[in-house]
């Protein structure tokens, strides 16, 4: 079986939840035998790093206010997807983890046209051209039925363009619900989310994420953990509330260290958090980890703290840190509730407020209770999900 899995970028030292995901089901995938091409925009991984048979590789064509102009912008990337696989063998199934630099109109090509499509869903994109149902001006949530004129003040786009937004969002949701065959959300609020806007959920092959997890982690699951700071781990972008995290801190008598280790993201954020952070001794910004150093960073952190001010959808943070035993202090917000029962997991209800932070803070630096790990079910669960991933092609190509 040959499956196209698509993304919006590769897997590299920036990768994100949505990245990770889709390199850890290549490599799972290629175990059982599945021939797995990527296609991404930018530059593929170097050979070392590499987990799919083959890559192929567009360039980052979209416009910064896409998808204002969206159909002329992806017919452009669709003609490069059709050279690419114009000497390619057919592909039986099309997975598509995030088309958002490159777009769907590539589905139509002839190759394409009659094959299976399943999508993974790590975030809002579908029906948010911003991603995450954030409103930048502001930083507070949005939601699935905001009218598509309010898109517009996120993407700078002049008032003109509302056909443009509105007719993207629809031929996603038509899309999904005409096109797809299965689908995957990373939590059950997210599907509840998407459900709103119009997409059938019946689709809905799983609502919470699964993650593999590096194979050289096993080892720190066993050993108790030096628990000698609190840890930050993620996108260095506000929604993700490292700023209101250094204030609590800044409020906090902590005497543990706390660790930033971030992935890049928005530029003049990260300078103004760096500055901010550099005004209190306590705080250490890391230098880039990869991914399987993150793991001993991760195991010797008394607690991961999850300040998040969007609809975080699981945060691969939390599930790792879960997997090796490391508490995990996160705002509480909807699409986080599914974990609310998980003793490891604490939610900081009012997590819009410092004070609240600052109680939280706290609290993870005093928690010193025996850590109860679960990466081998973890790896269980990850095997199982890209065997029930595999079962799904099937069915979708037997029709």
């Amino acid at each position: 079986m040959r499956i196209l899995l698509t993304t919006h970028r590769f897997a590299g030292d920036d990768a994100g939840g949505t990245e990770i995901l889709a390199d850890d089901l290549a490599r799972a995938l290629t175990a059982r035998g599945v021939h797995v091409s990527w296609l991404a925009a930018g530059e593929p991984p170097p050979p070392h790093r590499r987990t799919a048979d083959e890559y192929l590789s567009l360039p980052a064509a979209l416009g910064n206010d896409y998808p204002v102009g969206w159909r002329a912008q992806e017919m452009e990337q669709a003609r490069r997807v059709e050279r690419l696989l114009a000497a390619r063998p057919a592909v039986d199934v099309v997975h598509v983890l995030h088309f958002s630099r490159i777009g769907l109109e590539f589905l139509d090509l002839p190759s394409l046209a009659g094959v299976p499509v399943v999508a993974t869903l790590t975030d809002y994109t579908a029906i948010c051209p911003d991603h995450q149902l954030v409103i930048r001006a502001t930083g507070t949530q949005c939601t699935a039925t905001a009218p598509t004129r309010n898109c517009l003040g996120c993407l700078n786009a002049p008032e003109n363009a509302h056909g443009d937004v509105a007719s993207w969002r629809a031929r996603n949701i038509a899309w999904l619900n005409d096109r797809a065959r299965a689908l995957w959300t990373q939590t059950p609020h997210q599907a509840a989310e998407l459900a709103k806007a119009g997409v059938d959920v019946g689709k809905v092959v799983r609502d919470r994420a699964r993650y593999g997890l590096p194979a050289v982690w096993a080892p720190l699951a066993t050993s108790a953990g030096g628990g000698r700071y609190l840890l930050f781990l993620g996108r260095c972008s506000p929604e993700k509330g490292l700023h209101l995290l250094l204030d609590a801190f800044r409020r906090s008598f902590t005497d543990l260290p706390l660790v930033i280790a971030t992935v890049p993201d928005d530029t003049a954020y990260e300078e103004r958090m760096r500055a901010v952070a550099a005004a209190d001794r306590r705080v250490r910004w890391l230098l880039p980890h990869s991914r399987a150093e993150v793991g001993l960073v991760l195991a010797d952190a008394r607690a991961l703290l999850v300040p998040s001010q969007w609809w975080e959808n699981h945060p691969l943070v939390a599930y790792e840190a879960r997997a090796l035993g490391v508490p995990v202090w996160s705002s509480a917000v909807p699409s986080m509730h599914h974990l609310a029962d998980d003793p490891s997991v604490h939610l900081v209800e009012d997590y819009r407020d410092p004070v609240a932070w600052t109680r939280a803070i706290d609290a993870a630096s005093e928690k010193l209770a025996p850590r109860v790990p679960s990466f081998d079910r973890r790896v269980e669960e990850f095997a199982l999900f890209a065997d029930e991933t595999v079962s799904v092609y099937r069915k979708a190509v037997a029709g």
